[in-house]
């Protein structure tokens, strides 16, 4: 019968853009989460990369203003002891 045929091309027409629709959708869901999942672990790296580098400058610039108030002694204490080199930090309002 000619006409059930229509029907029947026509609704496998619907059921193949349904099923392209659905599948897109899903692909796009998944495509933005692994999106959003490397670019967090992309900018954690550089987050801790950016404060790994702040903090060695703000050391070195601790041990220079130690080295230039000749201090020594603390220079080598605070090398041992991260409170007293925190302590030190403040005192010369290195890091805030």
């Amino acid at each position: 019968c000619v006409l059930l045929d229509m029907y029947e091309e026509r609704g496998e027409a619907r059921g193949i853009e349904k099923g392209i629709a659905q599948g897109e959708a899903r692909g796009m869901k998944k495509g933005i989460a692994q999106g959003e999942a490397r670019g967090m672990a992309k900018g954690i790296s550089q987050g801790i990369l950016q404060g790994i580098s702040q903090g060695i400058e703000e050391i070195n610039a601790l041990y220079q203003c130690l080295l230039a108030d000749n201090r020594m002694e603390d220079i080598q204490k605070a090398i041992m002891d991260t409170d007293y080199q925190k302590e030190l930090l403040q005192e010369y309002g290195i890091g805030e």
